[in-house]
């Protein structure tokens, strides 16, 4: 993410979660950092949809919060 860090430094995107029970755990624009990434703290041991929009474009997708699971998340792609 290095090419992009200039970018997406200190820019808002909408950010959404939901757990697999439905429950809505973020629902709220967030900035990023000056390195380009955000911060987003969420319960463990749940499977969220985490769905991002920002420059007119989204993205979504499944991410995990269990023992074994990434911490830093870089593959959602903005479309």
């Amino acid at each position: 993410m290095s090419s992009c860090q200039g970018e997406l430094a200190e820019m808002e995107f909408y950010v959404k979660a939901i757990d697999q029970d439905g429950n809505v755990l973020v629902d709220a624009t967030i900035a990023t950092l000056r390195n380009g990434f955000f911060e987003l703290w969420l319960p463990r041991n749940r499977r969220i949809e985490l769905r991002l929009q920002g420059f007119n474009r989204t993205t979504k997708g499944i991410i995990g919060t269990f023992g074994d699971s990434n911490t830093c998340i870089t593959t959602f792609q903005l479309r």
